[in-house]
């Protein structure tokens, strides 16, 4: 049986959670629940978590005066429960502070230590705290800062491990050449492409003056570098029984700004480890809110769990990915949302289910009609959009089918029809459960929440259910 592994980026813990590690995270629990249904949920595996071994943490821990793993306790638990809150049905959090993950880096770097990839020397070099890498002059901006955090960079000079990434320059460009889906979309396999035949250099994975980490094991006055620790946590959370089969599935899910670390030097590491790299990486774009980009200083920050409780998970879900087409930049507007919801969600899905149902019980007693069967063409789309990762698509499908069944309803104007002529009005009516049978085991994966409520309104083999409102109109 196929299996598939999913993963998100594990968040750095400096912060609390806002719409666009949402954003991520809701993408990726889609894809999950698409496949879960396919393939059945013990053939899929679906990890998230934080990233707790940074200089980002210690500074974060001293701003708020707290003690280090104090402070980890409190916010590696703050982003699980948002997780939980806004309906991510992750089947592990993995934290890197945990003794699974340690003991992993310890085994992988061994393994790459003794195939002589890992050597001593001195690096001189602009360090961004705010990315935790070191930065190339062609990486800067115009005034030599860090062009994501708007920055001069430190320059550092100290005594390094050095992983040999250079000897790695052939195998990652045959591993692209073998599997064009390694990395996509296009515009970032392109990207990296690029970068790898402009020649590459050998990184840096430990830094003697970090506070806080994992020790490195031949040397315990370094720390493991923050990447080289991080990234193996995929393979961490496989440690458990069980699990292992379910690597060579594997599919990062993670923003375009890290797409360098997963398609470059995690593979590379991995080789060197004699461990097949991932199947696949996906690298989602970014968005801005309301034609603007987020900063605590604008006040534009979105917490995911304020829109929840005031719209719902479902909602959240769906406005936040059918706002652009996963994978590319866009934005994303507040009042769009709210109209969305309005009309797309309350006034579309929501009203279509609640006039048919009320309908079947008024003409015909709730006796369920013998449901059209011919209603494949769009789920067959619907299928192949999210097996591409399409998934804003895939929610437009969703929808051209509720427009499908509304208009149904009005051409056919089946409330007169059932009074003069009941054996047509009951054809129109099956075909309209027909319609709702389809969104509902869509809903399965874009309205999880609102689902059960949906399957209760189809109703059994005799009867349809009660009409249920599934999307409250805003005052």
């Amino acid at each position: 049986m196929t299996k598939k592994y999913f993963t998100t980026p594990i968040y750095y813990v400096n912060d609390k959670p806002h719409i666009g590690h949402a954003y991520c995270t809701l993408a990726t629990d889609t894809l999950v629940r698409y496949w879960r249904q396919k393939i059945g949920t013990e053939n899929v595996l679906f990890v998230t978590g934080t990233d707790e071994n940074s200089q980002k943490t210690v500074d974060a821990a001293a701003k708020a005066g707290q003690e280090i793993h104090e402070y980890l306790d409190e916010m590696a638990a703050i982003w699980k429960e948002t997780w939980q809150t806004i309906g991510i049905s992750f089947d592990d959090f993995i934290r890197t502070t945990e003794p699974r993950h340690i003991k992993t880096v310890t085994d992988i770097f061994q393994k790459i230590y003794a195939k002589g990839d890992i050597y001593k020397g001195k690096y001189v070099g602009k360090y961004c705290t705010g990315c935790e890498t070191f930065l190339k002059d062609s990486e800067l901006d115009e005034n030599g800062h860090c062009p994501a955090h708007r920055k001069a960079p430190q320059i550092l000079e100290e005594d390094n491990y050095f992983f040999r990434l250079s000897n790695y320059e052939t195998p990652l460009l045959k591993r692209f050449e073998e599997d064009p889906n390694f990395l996509l979309p296009e515009s970032r396999r392109n990207e990296i492409l690029s970068f790898i035949r402009s020649g590459l250099e050998d990184v840096s994975i430990s830094r003697e003056t970090a506070e806080f980490g994992i020790p490195l094991p031949l040397d315990e006055k370094h720390k493991i570098y923050v990447w080289f620790d991080a990234l193996i946590n995929y393979i961490s959370a496989l440690s458990t029984e069980g699990r292992k089969d379910f690597w060579s599935e594997a599919t990062h899910i993670i923003g375009k700004d890290i797409t360098r670390f997963h398609s470059v030097i995690w593979p590379a590491m991995l080789m060197s480890a004699d461990i097949s790299p991932a199947k696949e990486v996906f690298a989602h774009g970014f968005f801005t809110i309301d034609g603007v980009k987020m900063s605590k200083s604008l006040g534009n920050v979105i917490s995911p769990v304020d829109l929840s409780e005031k719209f719902g998970n479902d909602a959240l879900r769906m406005g936040l990915l059918s706002s652009f087409e996963f994978g590319n930049d866009g934005d994303f507007s507040l009042g769009n949302f709210a109209q969305f919801y309005e009309t797309q969600l309350a006034g579309g899905v929501g009203n279509l289910f609640n006039r048919v149902i009320v309908l079947i019980h008024k003409f015909m007693d709730g006796r369920r009609p013998q449901a059209s069967e011919k209603k494949d063409r769009h789920w067959n789309r619907f299928c192949e959009k999210m097996e591409n990762k399409q998934i804003r698509q895939a929610i437009e499908i969703f929808f051209d089918l509720v427009d499908t069944a509304n208009q149904t309803l009005n051409k056919t104007e089946v409330w007169k029809l059932a009074k003069i002529d009941l054996p047509a009005a009951e054809k129109v009516f099956g075909d309209l459960l027909g319609n709702l049978t389809v969104l509902t085991k869509m809903s399965e994966i874009l309205l999880p929440e609102s689902h059960q409520a949906m399957s209760d309104m189809i109703g059994n083999a005799e009867s349809v259910g009660e009409a249920k409102i599934l999307f409250v109109r805003q005052a």
